[in-house]
């Protein structure tokens, strides 16, 4: 903390995308909190701040360029709307997103959401079933929670469902549920990193059954069983979380947010840490949170950790390009009632699913229109991301076309293209964490965070800003 009088304390943060925005707030807010003066600044090397969380808006369509929207399953993200004001704006997906699709033998089927309809549906075959139903006999894993300290007891997501649900519905209900969160494979990521709620179900409870039923049994008990897991965007979309955070930051004298201000090297120097890229040297600061993607901080960090820059610099990320097309309403024969379709790779498509974005919330196409959010590419196919435009949106129509009833070429077509979309938590990824933990207690006033770390969605940055503010404001009132 500054003596009266003094020098407040200065921090950088490292990428303007919400991850880095909310922990810039977060830090102003529990330093006045806390009495500890004060100074941020954020270097974001885009133009605008704001990452991924853009929101494209043209002749009555209104495209996210990255993340749709947040579940209201998180209290952080949800206090940080109240704290922008932004409640009045908060908007909720409609009721048909409750209806979700897969595709099996080139055929959509409804998910069932109560087990009497999932009995009956054909999704799952009688033997895929029975194999489900052993599930309760299936003995907890000795090994859970390990994954940080023992590298080799890291289960992949695809190696959890078959051991405890069997292989066919692995490959029927789990693969098209990591492609559509992750755009990853799930024999290729580690479930103790991606997914840590379903290890500790099996730890507390002994397996998936009968953690369901105990859960139940605790909301059943409860007058308020919780937030209920709705997805929310904005009446203006995703982007209008990142406007008011750098809204928030540039009106108040203690912070300062610079854009188009890429960093290419942190300095550890003798009397504080420096920011240094083209056109810029700025310091010293007393902490530095590097808030940009795995593979950008390891360049920044190469000279000064090379051991942690290798390590980061190893996080795999998966490419995708998303292909909005936008119709007139009689062209598209399927209702769209629904969340939209996810495609497991068994059936042997380009295309990993597709989202009913204008079924999902109101506003995002003209009167009479409809809007789909195709996403293409991911872990398994990062060769499609080589096709220009015109052919991944031709891949789009020739997947979706049959299967949705359309007919005749989009009146809007956008192709939105993210060679690094999103983090692999591949097996070991935890372990790597901890390396990298250890590897910073050297480097003291260093900090990372963001999604290539501990959770890639939106509720999951914003929950670890509020965490990283308090550790900081606690470091610098030690200090």
């Amino acid at each position: 903390m500054a003596e009266a009088g003094g020098a407040p304390r200065r921090v950088a943060v490292v990428g303007g995308g919400v991850a880095g925005l909310a922990t810039a707030l977060g830090l102003l807010d529990r330093a006045g909190e806390e009495g500890v003066e004060l100074d941020v600044t954020v270097f974001e090397a885009a133009p605008v701040p704001g990452g991924n969380l853009r929101t494209l808006r043209e002749g009555g369509w209104q495209l996210e360029w990255g993340p749709n929207g947040f579940l209201d399953n998180e209290p952080a993200t949800l206090q940080l709307v109240e704290r922008l004001g932004l409640s009045r704006v908060l908007q909720p997906s409609s009721d048909a997103t409750r209806r979700r699709f897969l595709l099996r033998d080139g055929r959509l089927h409804e998910i069932p959401t109560a087990p009497g309809a999932f009995l009956r549906s054909g999704l799952i075959s009688i033997p895929g079933k029975l194999r489900m139903a052993a599930e309760v006999l299936i003995p907890r894993k000795r090994d859970l929670g390990r994954a940080a300290e023992d590298p080799d007891t890291d289960e992949t997501v695809a190696a959890f469902g078959t051991r405890r649900l069997g292989r066919e519905f692995t490959e029927i209900m789990l693969d098209p549920m990591v492609k559509g969160i992750f755009g990853g494979e799930a024999t290729r990521l580690s479930l103790a990193a991606a997914f840590p709620r379903m290890v500790e179900l099996e730890r507390d409870h002994g397996g998936l059954f009968r953690a369901l039923v105990a859960i139940s049994r605790e909301r059943r008990a409860r007058a308020d069983a919780g937030p209920s897991g709705t997805l929310h965007s904005f009446v203006g979309g995703m982007q209008t979380l990142v406007e008011a955070l750098a809204m928030e930051l540039e009106a108040d004298p203690r912070a300062r947010l610079r854009t188009a201000a890429p960093v290419e090297a942190l300095d550890p120097g003798g009397d504080g840490w420096h920011v240094r890229g083209p056109g810029l040297s700025e310091g010293p600061f007393h902490v530095v949170v590097d808030a940009a993607p795995a593979w950008a901080a390891a360049h920044h960090l190469e000279a000064v950790a090379p051991s942690v820059a290798r390590e980061l610099a190893a996080i795999p990320f998966a490419p995708m390009a998303v292909i909005a097309l936008g119709f007139p309403r009689d062209r598209v024969e399927h209702d769209l009632e629904g969340f939209g379709l996810l495609i497991p790779g068994r059936e042997r498509r380009e295309v990993l699913g597709v989202l009913w974005t204008s079924s999902i919330f109101p506003g995002r196409a003209p009167e009479g229109h409809v809007l789909l959010r195709v996403m293409a590419g991911g872990a398994g196919n990062p060769g499609i991301m080589e096709r220009d435009d015109g052919a991944l949106v031709a891949t789009a129509l020739g997947e979706l076309g049959p299967l949705l009833g359309i007919r005749g070429e989009p009146v809007l077509a956008r192709v939105i293209r993210h060679e690094r979309a999103i983090a692999q938590y591949e097996p070991g990824h935890l372990a790597r964490l901890a390396r990298v933990d250890r590897e910073l207690e050297h480097l003291r006033g260093l900090v990372l965070t963001g999604s290539s770390y501990r959770g890639i969605s939106v509720n999951a940055c914003v929950r670890e800003a509020g965490e990283v503010a308090l550790r900081v404001i606690e470091s610098l009132r030690e200090a």
